[in-house]
């Protein structure tokens, strides 16, 4: 529950900030115009007024557009076409078998089950799904069981809750590919609906694409004889469980060294916050480039990083050194000393203040779930920071000060880069 409301908080930040984005581009647009118009001695009979009823319809369809980025739409398929999307979704499943698990993971260092699905189906066949297990069973058309086929998704209830708490894709034969937390075997691998604790805990099967053609009764073909990953005698079942591992090395080992679990990543973001003089009033900051880069792995993923941020309502250009620390769903938090160059004022006044090296900055960061572009990953990307200013002689500015000063938002793009994708 938790994990979702702060998601879909994230998500609003987001949208806001691409929505004072978008107001902003317009406002600058227009003003460009009127100087260019009145330089080349025609004049503007009426001007644009952000404040209109057509303004806000103009917001109001962006925010429709981004959300909709969120959970694209299927598009129609043949059948000839959803079969063939349908093998080209279990085809290129398999070449996950053997990533670790890990919680809120999305890519080859870690995945959990909604994470491999996610991935799959993006990758795969353009289907961009909702981000949890429960969110995809209810994103999916539910089907009875005769009509479950290659490439659709099956789910379980594994808590007490009574509640879809696991995913998988389906294989055919009986087998579906998932990304598994605990048992004797973990991380993507390839199990049996027949066991003992998937036939116990199994929910339902969902299409997100429309039928191939291919039943549950004739469907073996696409699990049986054409899994490359597999090898004869590497089934393994033990206490109940069967996995069938990707033989040789691991999709980790043959990545393999320090540098595969090196996570780089480079953002810009427009700076905003409500704050300025005292008054509560959009105030459109300057703009935040950062580069970045973490060690992957563990749910905590340690990272260093830094921020050259420009603000023209203060005068300064800041650089932040940045120790931060990612988590799962996308949420890094982040602090360090901040390096300042020039003599930073308050907002809306021609008051100066300090800039503090040391307590710098503290803040957070969420990126939205990437689409990939060759070998990198782009993302949606939303900053919430303060930073730490002062009264000239070193005493605290007031709470007003203080806020419209150093409490930032940060709206921007985030271009992702898995080191062991160079391996």
């Amino acid at each position: 529950m938790i994990p979702k409301l702060m998601y879909n908080t994230a998500w609003l930040f987001t949208t806001l900030g691409t929505l004072l984005f978008i107001y902003n581009s317009i406002t600058w647009v227009a003003a460009f115009l009127e100087i260019y118009f009145l330089v080349c001695g025609h004049f503007i009979t009426e001007k644009i007024n952000m404040q209109g009823s057509f303004s806000y319809r103009i917001l109001l369809l962006f925010a429709a557009l981004f959300w909709c980025t969120s959970c694209s739409f299927a598009r129609e398929y043949s059948q000839d076409e959803a079969r063939e999307a349908r093998y080209k979704m279990v085809d290129y499943s398999k070449q996950y078998v053997g990533v670790p698990y890990k919680w809120g993971g999305t890519g080859p260092d870690g995945m959990d089950c909604s994470g491999f699905i996610y991935t799959v189906a993006r990758n795969s066949i353009g289907v961009q799904l909702p981000r949890t297990a429960s969110e995809m069973y209810n994103y999916s058309r539910i089907v009875p069981d005769a009509e479950r086929e290659p490439g659709d998704l099956v789910f379980f209830k594994t808590v007490g809750n009574g509640k879809i708490s696991h995913a998988g894709i389906y294989l055919g034969n009986d087998q579906f590919i998932h990304s598994a937390s605990d048992g004797p075997n973990t991380g993507v691998i390839i199990s049996s609906l027949k066991e003992s604790y998937w036939s116990r805990t199994y929910a339902a099967v969902g299409q997100i694409l429309p039928s191939g053609g291919e039943r549950k009764e004739n469907s073996s073909a696409l699990s049986a004889g054409k899994d490359e990953n597999r090898t004869a005698g590497d089934t393994s079942d033990t206490s109940g469980s069967t996995a069938i591992k990707a033989s040789g090395k691991s999709f980790q080992q043959e990545k393999g060294g320090f540098l595969s679990h090196i996570i780089a990543d480079a953002s810009l973001g427009l700076d905003w916050n409500f704050g300025a003089a005292g008054e509560f009033v959009l105030n459109l900051r300057g703009f935040t480039f950062q580069l970045h880069a973490r060690y992957s792995g563990g749910k905590i993923e340690p990272g260093l990083g830094f921020n050259v941020t420009y603000d023209h309502t203060m005068r300064i250009c800041q650089i932040p050194v940045l120790f931060s620390a990612s988590m799962p769903y996308g949420f890094r938090v982040y602090m360090g000393p901040v390096f300042t160059i020039g003599k930073p004022v308050q907002p809306g006044t021609e008051s100066n203040v300090q800039a503090s090296i040391f307590p710098g900055i503290i803040g957070v960061s969420w990126q939205s779930p990437s689409a990939s572009l060759g070998k990198v990953d782009i993302s949606f990307v939303q900053d919430i920071r303060y930073t730490v200013f002062n009264n000239r002689d070193g005493s605290a500015l007031s709470v007003g000060a203080s806020l419209s000063s150093g409490f930032v938002f940060s709206t921007g793009i985030r271009i992702i880069l898995p080191v062991s994708r160079f391996f």
